[in-house]
């Protein structure tokens, strides 16, 4: 662990300059990857769908949650994950101006990497054909099951996009019943009517 020893080196100055503040976070990035913890960087931002926290790794965004008032408990539910989190308004600010753009209408597709590590290959093949659903467009869950190589799978395909762990950037509102109804969504169906009424779509 020679880059956990040169950070504690590092921020052992009683009054770090922001250059060694910034290499020791780069080295706790690094030491914190090779164990296999990440680490997770964060933003609250305030939407036309409420508040959202969006947590990122070195490998890209892997998280949004919805309806979380608190920053402390978005702090302590990323800590289960790994052992450093921090806020970072600064360093995810095209997080930040994305999804502005987004909700101003004026980004109809994310170009933020995502990090989908923690789900399972199944679940990934869903979401990354669920990126291909364009902004103001709608499929069915048998549609999208059929397009990744799986038809009749749509009660699956439903439960991974259940698992969506980044919302809004893998755009599973955009996925409904055949019947044209909703369906389902983790940030609840008020908040997919939202999001499918900006992007211009007609429901029922």
């Amino acid at each position: 662990m020679h880059g956990l020893r040169d950070v504690l080196v590092t921020v052992a100055d009683d009054e770090p300059d922001a250059r060694a503040v910034r290499r020791a976070r780069a080295l706790l990035r690094s030491a914190f990857d090779r164990a296999g913890h990440p680490v997770i960087r964060f933003v609250r931002l305030q939407t036309p769908v409420g508040i959202l926290f969006v947590g990122a790794t070195d490998q890209g965004v892997c998280d949004v949650t919805f309806g979380q008032s608190s920053e402390r408990r978005y702090r302590a539910r990323l800590l289960r994950r790994s052992p450093e989190v921090w806020r970072d308004d600064t360093g995810l600010a095209e997080v930040t101006e994305e999804l502005r753009a987004y909700f101003a209408r004026e980004l109809t597709r994310f170009s933020l990497p995502v990090d989908l590590r923690r789900v399972t290959p199944f679940t990934a093949r869903v979401l990354r054909e669920t990126q291909n659903i364009r902004f103001g467009q709608v499929t069915s869950y048998g549609a999208l099951a059929a397009r990744i190589g799986s038809p009749g799978a749509s009660r699956a395909v439903g439960g991974a996009l259940g698992r969506n762990p980044v919302p809004i950037i893998i755009p599973c509102h955009r996925v409904i019943a055949q019947s044209g109804r909703l369906g389902g969504f983790t940030g609840g169906l008020g908040t997919k009517r939202t999001l499918l009424g900006l992007e211009g779509v007609p429901l029922l």
